[in-house]
């Protein structure tokens, strides 16, 4: 192949690849975007450019028709996905995890269509994959290259509706898949944006890590009983979480800064690692029900303790399970069962402690805004002002 050939060459080679980046991501997103605001001019350029026929054209318009039948499918499955995976402290891919990535990864039936059309609509012929292997061609990626991409183009001289009604019927039909990938990609980008703001956050990011130590401590809670010193010494050594805890100044900073970027087997094992490891007097069963929280398990400890000071003066016993249900629903609103066999456990008061069922019951009645669990609640907070302790008295926690 002479010099001139191999730069025909290496001018015409297209990759279909998208780059896991959020740049990229962005640049689909605004093709898609503007696909109705100049996807006809775009189109009937291409047209002439690439000398379709009618045939071809009717071929193409078959193909989008069923594209966009697979595409709904799978653009139901992207908006149940939507509102778990930023839920999900850990993720199955490693510490070079990428959302973007994880993100493309669930709208194949989006992107491989639209890899397609664009590369159909790029300039120029392609090479061979031997060609292009074999004199070393850097590709061009057809996102940017393609006409219907973001290749500068010449609006033709005629407008759309002096074409055959074939290539209206192809306008039509990429009216209706570029509106359907727009919808996608809009999903995509709010699910990336959102994971920025929670990496932001300290505190919603805290939740989402705390909220993955209880998961995982529950899940763990027979393997946790049989793990020996010398294991938690090699995981200490070989899991990349712990490593990485160990370089944070804070929870908060560690919830933030590994948001997304460890997989759950990592995270799995930092749990492990912090179940055995003693903490403040915290047991693991303490651990399974508020995640590594001193401060917060402090303070259930302590209003457990003096549950009697916070009952009204005129308390009578038919009512405890009342504020049993209410001390539940500030202590672990997500595990009411679990929340009163640990006060049973732990209450030392006059009263007799009501076991769950008859406590539950009163979930029919419980009102958080009612003048019975607004003074409840005040008391614990009036409790923790007078305890003179700053971990009690640290409301953030």
């Amino acid at each position: 192949m002479t010099t001139d050939q191999k730069e025909k060459c290496r001018k015409a080679y297209y990759h279909s690849d998208i780059e896991p980046t959020l740049d990229r991501l962005n640049q689909i997103k605004e093709i898609v975007s503007k696909f109705e605001e100049n996807g006809a001019n775009r189109l009937t350029c291409a047209l002439e450019m690439k000398h379709k026929d009618l045939d071809e054209i009717e071929q193409l318009s078959g193909f989008i028709a069923q594209a966009c039948d697979k595409m709904e499918k799978e653009l139901e499955r992207l908006k149940k996905f939507e509102p778990s995976f930023n839920n999900q402290f850990a993720t199955d891919h490693n510490n070079y995890y990428n959302s973007v990535s994880e993100v493309l990864r669930h709208i194949r039936s989006h992107l491989s269509p639209l890899k397609i059309i664009l590369k159909k609509f790029c300039p120029r012929k392609h090479p061979s994959a031997a060609e292009c292997e074999m004199y070393n061609i850097p590709p061009k990626s057809v996102i940017d290259a393609s006409l219907l991409g973001d290749e500068i183009y010449q609006p033709d001289l005629f407008e759309l509706e002096s074409f055959p009604p074939a290539v209206q019927g192809l306008y039509n039909e990429m009216i209706k898949f570029f509106k359907a990938e727009k919808e996608c990609m809009d999903i995509c980008a709010e699910i990336l944006q959102e994971e920025l703001a929670i990496r932001k956050d300290p505190i919603k990011s805290k939740c989402i890590l705390d909220k993955y130590r209880q998961k995982a401590y529950k899940r763990m809670e027979n393997t946790i009983m049989l793990i020996s010193e010398d294991t938690i010494e090699y995981l200490k050594a070989t899991t990349p979480a712990y490593q990485a805890y160990l370089h944070y100044a804070s929870e908060e900073g560690f919830a933030q800064g590994e948001f997304h970027k460890q997989n759950c087997a990592s995270m799995d094992h930092l749990c492990l690692i912090e179940a055995k490891t003693e903490n403040e007097d915290i047991t693991i069963k303490e651990k399974m029900l508020w995640g590594n929280n001193p401060k917060t398990i402090k303070k259930i400890r302590y209003v457990i303790s003096h549950f009697d000071e916070l009952l009204p003066a005129d308390f009578k016993h038919k009512l405890m399970g009342m504020y049993e249900y209410i001390f539940c629903q500030w202590a672990l609103p997500d595990n009411v069962k679990q929340a009163v066999e640990y006060f049973i456990e732990h209450y030392n008061g006059n009263y007799a402690p009501v076991k769950y069922a008859a406590v539950n019951k009163h979930s029919l009645e419980y009102n958080k805004t009612s003048e019975m669990v607004k003074s409840f609640i005040s008391r614990i907070n009036v409790l923790f002002a007078n305890s003179n302790n700053e971990d009690l008295m640290d409301f953030s926690a």
